[in-house]
């Protein structure tokens, strides 16, 4: 777009994200209604979606652009538009939070939140609509991972332990449980399903863990429920770790059923015996996942024995991590 157009629409979506944030900002029960003309082309906001809809598309879509803004900056953004802040806290108490030291000048502070919401306005015109495209997250489904990060470490015997940590954002009002499940690729032997006694799941942080069961003779599902229900919009973090005997196949992959935004992965092996190579996975059909001789992009231990990789915009169905030949 011609630069004047692009500082137009710049300005226009500031004005209007200047009144979302007054009051309780996006925590505020009016905030459907409160969305303009250009937040609602940026956040992909179309006429039949529910209240509940707009405010998801709305949170999610400032969220990210958020994360977008310098470090120095994403701080700011949070409390000026009511991210992390308390319930009940207006616009002029969550402005005091920007003072700091002798900085607490009103004017001062009034400034800072109006830069950090023109650079906001700003990173919404940089880059294509959050909403669009083929990695779209759907409103149709109960929620999306906005980011998960796992580390594996494998020991010199066929065990291994997983610590996750998986961001969710809820899609609808009431969100209970969260539906997750393990693939051990293959039973772990031939005469039956595997043994849920040798699989530990524990949450950390973040809720509980309940419902363990298997859902096929290589999948074990289970719930993760937060300390209280989500609402549409809202977003929450589960830390925990998972511990399996024997760890059936050389490969760790996520599959997810619903859109992930992000995938982090560290792999630290056994230093004592090394895979003899190791490969990313990237976007391929679950079941070619386990195949060594497919072409992929190799992957190199450091000192530690580590690998690290990351993925964005993993597609539903499609399998995304590390596979590694084992040292003979």
């Amino acid at each position: 777009m011609a630069q004047e157009a692009a500082e137009a629409k710049i300005n226009a979506l500031s004005v209007e994200l200047k009144l979302l944030r007054k009051g309780l900002g996006i925590q505020a029960k009016t905030l459907p209604a409160l969305v303009g003309e250009q937040l609602r082309e940026v956040c992909g906001v179309d006429d039949e979606d529910t209240p509940g809809t707009v405010r998801g598309k709305v949170v999610e879509t400032l969220r990210r652009l958020i994360e977008k803004l310098p470090e120095s900056h994403r701080r700011t953004a949070r409390i000026v538009l009511g991210f992390g802040t308390g319930a009940n806290e207006r616009y002029t108490q969550r402005l005091e939070l920007l003072g700091t030291g002798a900085d607490r000048n009103v004017r001062t502070m009034q400034r800072r939140a109006d830069d950090v919401i023109y650079l906001i306005a700003e990173a919404a015109y940089g880059e294509p609509v959050l909403y669009g495209g083929s990695s779209a997250i759907s409103q149709d489904d109960p929620w999306h991972t906005s980011a998960l990060a796992v580390r594996l470490t494998l020991t010199g015997t066929a065990a291994a332990e997983v610590f996750e940590t998986r961001r969710v954002v809820s899609h609808v009002a009431g969100l209970a449980d969260v539906e997750h499940a393990i693939s051990l690729a293959r039973p772990a032997s031939t005469s039956g399903r595997p043994d849920l006694s040798g699989l530990g799941i524990d949450v950390v942080a973040g809720g509980e863990v309940h419902s363990v069961r298997m859902v096929s003779s290589t999948r074990v599902a289970f719930s993760l429920r937060p300390p209280q229900p989500l609402d549409a919009g809202d977003e929450h973090e589960f830390f925990f770790r998972t511990r399996v005997d024997e760890l059936p196949a050389p490969f760790y992959c996520c599959t997810p059923e619903f859109p992930c935004q992000s995938f982090d992965l560290n792999v630290r092996f056994d230093r004592r015996k090394p895979p003899l190579r190791v490969w990313r996975i990237d976007g391929e059909f679950s079941k070619d996942a386990e195949d060594p001789l497919t072409a992929r992009k190799p992957l190199f231990l450091d000192n530690a024995g580590e690998v690290r990789t990351g993925f964005r915009d993993l597609r539903p169905a499609r399998s995304y991590g590390v596979g590694w030949q084992p040292a003979s």
